[in-house]
């Protein structure tokens, strides 16, 4: 009987200690995982934004260097929505800002993503490319993103000019979208 006891006592004394050792491997890996995460410097993206104490930024019409008519216009809009909309300053008239932004759309390209024969596509993806600095009034550059790329497909209609045409202008309104949020996501990042 003191053999069973003593028995006894010894597993639930061994039970003890590795319940305590589970409890502190425990703890330590809780506690890494909470430094790693703490330290990785995450952090929402948009939550940034252009450089402490520029909160008034006028944004100039972009250039567009390509054959794409109209492209400025909506780029610039977009970016306009999209600073409107994330940023936590004001956008202003060029006379008050403390920096402008400027772009310039530099490339729109077409490859053919599927094909119906060597000479007919039934898909094509568009790339779009711009430039975008932002520059103190005295002309100072702050921050300059060169190559922001975004890509999307549209389906070409065989037979169809006008048709095709109309899916590559409802991708070109897209991307614009994209970019604009890409543009303003980098410029966020970097701050």
């Amino acid at each position: 009987m003191i053999v069973k006891r003593h028995i006894f006592n010894q597993i639930q004394s061994n039970r003890g200690i590795f319940l305590f050792k589970h409890f502190i491997v425990y703890l330590f890996v809780s506690i890494i995982c909470l430094v790693c995460n703490l330290s990785c410097g995450y952090k929402f993206t948009g939550s940034g934004g252009p450089p402490r104490g520029i909160d008034q930024i006028y944004i100039e019409n972009i250039v567009n260097k390509t054959t794409e008519p109209g492209m400025d216009v909506l780029i610039t809009d977009a970016l306009k929505n999209e600073f409107i909309q994330k940023f936590q300053g004001t956008l202003v008239p060029r006379q008050q800002a403390q920096a402008i932004l400027t772009g310039t759309l530099i490339g729109i390209r077409t490859e053919t993503v599927s094909r119906r024969s060597s000479l007919t596509s039934l898909e094509r993806r568009v790339f779009m490319t711009i430039n975008v600095a932002l520059k103190s009034k005295e002309s100072e550059r702050l921050w300059y993103a060169k190559g922001i790329t975004s890509s999307d497909t549209y389906q070409v209609v065989s037979g169809d000019k006008e048709a095709s045409e109309q899916n590559k202008r409802e991708v070109l309104r897209d991307l614009v979208e994209i970019l604009a949020e890409n543009a303003f996501n980098r410029l966020a990042d970097d701050f």
